[in-house]
């Protein structure tokens, strides 16, 4: 074999390593989102003992998200800023480890989607008002 035939024989195996290396990489950032995605806490099922584990909720925030997602469950995590004694900037430590499941339940209250939004803000109106 000559010289140039050898470059290129190594030259192209040094692109087969990097390419593999790519997709190994890839392959693994993958799997770590999905781990982290399984790592969140679910605001509308997580007990007050998990929630508690969330930084900066206590037992007393803990059972706050709890009395709060009774009335009606969250539709994002966005609405957990509603809940006395969250505000942005603690929401904003929390974002990356919550989630909001499938409300289950939802429909089970009875009447339309439509009647059962008008219920949960009704709800959570009078909730506030004896906050």
């Amino acid at each position: 074999m000559e010289r140039s035939e050898v470059r290129k024989v190594r030259s192209g195996r040094a692109l087969w390593r990097g390419l593999l290396a790519a997709l190994v990489v890839t392959a693994l950032w993958a799997s770590s989102a999905d781990a982290e995605e399984s790592k969140r806490i679910d605001i509308n099922s997580a007990s007050a003992e998990e929630l508690a584990t969330l930084p900066g909720v206590g037992p007393a925030k803990a059972e706050a998200i709890i009395a709060y997602r009774e009335t009606a469950p969250f539709k994002s995590p966005e609405e957990l800023v509603e809940v006395k004694g969250i505000g942005e900037k603690l929401y904003a430590q929390l974002k990356d480890k919550i989630t909001v499941g499938d409300p289950a339940g939802g429909a089970a209250r009875g009447g339309s989607p439509a009647s059962v939004a008008g219920d949960a803000k009704a709800g959570r109106t009078a909730a506030a008002a004896t906050r």
